[in-house]
């Protein structure tokens, strides 16, 4: 008896909050529904033609890019199309504009301007198990051309780690080993190459793993 009274003043309180707050659970209330109206109008009338329209425009620096032609990739051609740096510019918040700065950070990397290189692709931010990784170690590329071995194997490393494939993961275990040779830190670098032979034995460079295996177990 004393539990269904306990349900009844707690039943009771409930009813008592609501009735006397009516007014700010209706405005709160309100304001969910307004956020999600405004949400989809957002998405059908502005974000989406957005997204498509940058998708267009990035179309004709994609094809520079697949030419090697970097920097017109880049810069694009006045009156005719847009480059990565316009489409970053000017759709910097759509999918295609965070695609465009990964495009970018490739593009000065191959043109060998590794700072600007390593400023787009920090820009870029995903979770493919293949593109990702890619950026990742790409930056760490452009740390090794630029003989800091130090933050090169750190992004190597973490290329690695983010790949979790027979693909990725010893191409960047090898390049941070690579890496560890040149700092003298040989004991890490046997560990990493050691883990490629017994875990990845199908790699497709096994050849130069044990090479280079065979440099870091020398003193």
């Amino acid at each position: 008896m004393k539990e269904g009274k306990e349900q009844s003043i707690s039943a009771s309180s409930v009813v008592g909050f609501v009735e006397s707050h009516q007014n700010l659970l209706l405005a709160i209330f309100g304001g969910i529904i307004a956020l999600v109206v405004l949400f989809f109008v957002l998405n059908q009338y502005v974000w989406g033609p957005r997204e498509e329209t940058a998708k267009n425009e990035i179309f004709k620096a994609q094809q520079m890019f697949a030419r090697d032609s970097f920097q017109v990739a880049l810069e694009g051609k006045e009156d005719e199309f847009m480059g990565f740096l316009d489409i970053i510019d000017e759709y910097g918040s759509t999918s295609t504009g965070n695609l465009a700065c990964a495009y970018a950070g490739i593009c000065y990397k191959n043109l060998g301007e590794y700072e600007s290189a390593i400023k787009y692709l920090n820009k870029f931010s995903g979770d493919d198990e293949l593109v990702s990784p890619s950026i990742v170690g790409s930056v760490g590329d452009c740390y090794w051309n630029m003989d800091d071995a130090a933050k090169a194997v750190g992004y190597y490393q973490k290329a690695a780690d983010l790949a979790d494939n027979d693909l990725l993961t010893p191409l960047y275990k090898k390049r941070a080993a690579l890496a560890y040779i040149s700092l003298g830190k040989k004991a890490e670098a046997v560990k990493l190459l050691e883990g490629i032979v017994s875990q990845y034995p199908n790699y497709s460079d096994m050849n130069e793993v044990l090479k280079f295996l065979e440099i870091a177990k020398q003193n």
